[in-house]
């Protein structure tokens, strides 16, 4: 499920910016959805070691974040990179949801889109998945 969101998120995505509409609804709506494909591939791996993200309460995305590094970057199964990645799509997110005079920028979408692009090969790659 989360596979499949993932690759619809990014096909959607690019499909979009080859349209070449460039409103800041519409960046702020693909930073955000962008960052939440990221988000729900973190949960699936931690899934995988046997956590339930999906009870915890408090800063969830956060912790995601942590739990990754614990269980996944800190044994060298995932680069540091991917997990910086998945941080700055995070704050990508907050910016374009809560902060409304923030111009975003057509780079700082293509920037997103790489950084949610390397989060996602990583993530199949540990999963096993093409």
């Amino acid at each position: 499920m989360e596979l499949n969101y993932a690759r619809e998120t990014l096909a959607v995505v690019q499909a979009l910016m080859q349209l070449g509409w460039r409103t800041q609804w519409l960046y702020r709506m693909m930073l955000s959805r962008l960052y939440y494909a990221a988000h729900h591939l973190g949960r699936l791996l931690l899934r995988n070691v046997g956590l339930n993200p999906e009870q915890w309460r408090g800063d969830v995305h956060r912790r995601v974040l942590r739990e990754l590094e614990q269980h996944y970057v800190v044994t060298g199964i995932m680069s540091a990179n991917a997990l910086d990645a998945l941080d700055r799509l995070r704050r990508y997110r907050i910016r374009a949801d809560y902060e409304l005079a923030y111009r975003i920028r057509f780079r700082v979408l293509t920037e997103a889109l790489n950084l949610f692009t390397m989060f996602f090969n990583e993530c199949c790659r540990i999963l096993g998945v093409t």
